[in-house]
C-alpha cells in the first residue's frame, strides 16, 4: 500500500469540499446572510487539506487495489466529518446530528435531523443540496475527472465507489469516462434546473431541487418537500427522478453517440416494468382509499411516490404514511430493490434482483432434470458465477445489515418499527422510513449515538457493503 500518497489524494478531496462551498458562500453574501460558518469551514478545511498536500509533496502517485478502497471509504467518511462543519458553526446541529445531515447527503439518502427546514439560511441549504449533487455522481469520479494524475491509479478507486455489479466504460480512457460521466451529469444538471423555474420554481428553489432529484437524493428546502409545489412542478420531479435512477451508460449513448438501442438493455426494461406494475396496483387501491382525489392526482401521487422511493430519491408528494399498509409494504419493497447499477440510486439494484430472480428456475430445474446443465443470460449474454455470487452475497449482507442496524436502534429505545425503518432507509440510502421517521418526519430524536450509526450505514449502502467491509479483513492488511 501507498499510504502517503493515499493521504494526498484525501486531501485533494478535501480541497474540492471547500472550492465547492464557496458557492454557498457567496450566497449568503449577495443574499445578507451571516457568512460566518460557510467561511469557517473553507478555513479548516483548507488548512487540513493545505497541511496534508505539504507534508505528502513527494509522493508517489502509484495506487494498488487496496489503495483504492482504502481511499474511498475514508474518504467518504471524511467528507460527512468536514462536510457537517457549517451546521455546527451555524449553532443549529451538534456534532453526531451534522455528521448524520451530511452523510445523508453525500450519501444522497435523504433523512434529515432538521425539525423546521425554511427557517435555515438560505447558504446553508444550498450547501446542503450540493452534498447531494457531489454524492450522487461520486466524488472520487469527480477527483478522477480533474485531476488527471489520478489516472494512474484511478481504475481503483472506480472499482471501490461506482455503483452496481458492472464496471462498463464508455470511452477506453478513465479520465475520459470519468468525464464523460460528469459532463451529462452536468447537462442533466441545467435541463433540470430550466424545467423546474418553466413549472413555477424560483432559479434558486430549481437549482435546489435539481441538485436533490437528479441526484436521487430528496432534501427539500421546504417542510413539505414536493408537496408544496405545483402538480406541474411534481411531473417534472418524477421525470427527473426516474432519470438519476437510469443507468447513466445509458443517457450517455442516447445523448452523445444517439445509441437507441441502449434503451433495449434488460436492466432497463425491468426498471420500466416494475415501476409500471406497481403502478397499476397503485392506482386502483388509491381510488378506492379517497375520494378527495381526481384520477390525475391518483396516478401522479402515485407514480411519484413509487419512482421517488424505488430510485431511493425520498421526495414526498403526499404523506403516504396514511396510505393502506399493504401500499406501504410495497415501497418498502421498493426500497430494497432500488434504482439501476450505474444510476445516482441506492438499494440492491435492478440487475441484481433480476439476477437472483433468474436462479429461481435454474434450481427448479435441477430439482427435476440433475443432469440438465441451464445457462441464465442477461441482454444475450450468460450470466458470470461472479455476478451471481455477488448478487446473493450483497443481498444478505444488506439484510445482515438492517436487522443489525435495527437491533442496535431498538436497544436505545426506539421501537421496533421505526428502529427497523431507519436502518432499512439508511442501507438503502431512501430517506424517509416508517412510524416515527416517516415521511413527514425527522429523525433529530434519534439518540447521538444512533446518529452516527445511521450514519455510517448510509456510508456502507453508498458504497455497496463491499468497500467498507474490506477494511475489517485481516488479509486486507497483510503486506
Amino acid at each position: 500500500m501507498n499510504l502517503i500518497f493515499d493521504l494526498r489524494v484525501l486531501s485533494l478531496l478535501l480541497v474540492l469540499i471547500s472550492t465547492f462551498q464557496l458557492f454557498p458562500l457567496m450566497l449568503a453574501y449577495g443574499l445578507g446572510e451571516n457568512p460566518l460558518p460557510l467561511a469557517k469551514s473553507i478555513g479548516i478545511t483548507s488548512l487540513v487539506s493545505g497541511l496534508g498536500l505539504f507534508l505528502t509533496r513527494k509522493a508517489r502517485p502509484v495506487m494498488a487495489p487496496r489503495d483504492g478502497f482504502l481511499v474511498t471509504s475514508l474518504g467518504w467518511f471524511l467528507a460527512s466529518l468536514f462536510g457537517g462543519l457549517p451546521y455546527v458553526f451555524h449553532g443549529g446541529l451538534d456534532f453526531p446530528s451534522a455528521f448524520f445531515e451530511t452523510a445523508s447527503g453525500f450519501t444522497t439518502t435523504g433523512s434529515s435531523t432538521l425539525t423546521d427546514i425554511e427557517v435555515w439560511p438560505q447558504s446553508i441549504l444550498l450547501w446542503r443540496s450540493t452534498t447531494q449533487w457531489l454524492g450522487g455522481m461520486g466524488m472520487v469520479l469527480m477527483a478522477i475527472a480533474i485531476l488527471p494524475f489520478l489516472g494512474v491509479g484511478g481504475t481503483q478507486l472506480m472499482k471501490a465507489e461506482v455503483p452496481g455489479p458492472t464496471k462498463d466504460r464508455m470511452t477506453p480512457r478513465l479520465i475520459s469516462t470519468a468525464r464523460a460521466l460528469w459532463g451529462v451529469y452536468s447537462l442533466l444538471t441545467v435541463i433540470s434546473i430550466i424545467g423546474f423555474v418553466l413549472c413555477g420554481m424560483t432559479w434558486l428553489e430549481g437549482v435546489n431541487h435539481t441538485f436533490t432529484a437528479l441526484a436521487t437524493g430528496g432534501f427539500s428546502t421546504k417542510n413539505l418537500s414536493l408537496g408544496f409545489y405545483s402538480p406541474a412542478a411534481q411531473w417534472w420531479a418524477t421525470l427527473m427522478m426516474a432519470a438519476g435512477g437510469m443507468n447513466f451508460l445509458i443517457h450517455y449513448r442516447v445523448i452523445v453517440l444517439r445509441d437507441w438501442k441502449a434503451f433495449t438493455y434488460e436492466e432497463f426494461k425491468g426498471y420500466l416494468t416494475i415501476i409500471a406494475l406497481f403502478l397499476c396496483f397503485f392506482v386502483p387501491v388509491l381510488m378506492r382509499w379517497t375520494d378527495k382525489w381526481d384520477f390525475e392526482e391518483v396516478v401522479r401521487h402515485a407514480l411519484f411516490q413509487i419512482i421517488s422511493i424505488m430510485t431511493t430519491t425520498g421526495f414526498a408528494s403526499t404523506d403516504w404514511e396514511q396510505w393502506p399498509a399493504v401500499l406501504q409494504l410495497l415501497l418498502g419493497l421498493t426500497m430494497i430493490i432500488g434504482g439501476m447499477s450505474g444510476s445516482t440510486g441506492g438499494g440492491i439494484k435492478v440487475v441484481r434482483t433480476q439476477v437472483l430472480l433468474k436462479t429461481i428456475p435454474s434450481v427448479t430445474t435441477r430439482l427435476l432434470e440433475p443432469n440438465q446443465v441451464v445457462v441464465q443470460k442477461m441482454d444475450g449474454q450468460p450470466i458470470p458465477r461472479t455476478i451471481l455470487e455477488n448478487a446473493v452475497a450483497v443481498f444478505i449482507l444488506f439484510l445482515g445489515y438492517v436487522l443489525f442496524g435495527g437491533m442496535l436502534l431498538n436497544a436505545m429505545g426506539m421501537d421496533l418499527l421505526s428502529a427497523m425503518g431507519a436502518a432499512l432507509t439508511a442501507c438503502a440510502n431512501v430517506g424517509p422510513g416508517f412510524n416515527s421517521v416517516g415521511a413527514m418526519d425527522n429523525f433529530a430524536h434519534v439518540p447521538d449515538f444512533g446518529k452516527i450509526i445511521l450514519g455510517s450505514l448510509m456510508i456502507v449502502g453508498r458504497l455497496e457493503i463491499f468497500t467498507i467491509l474490506l477494511l475489517f479483513s485481516r488479509q486486507f492488511w497483510r503486506n
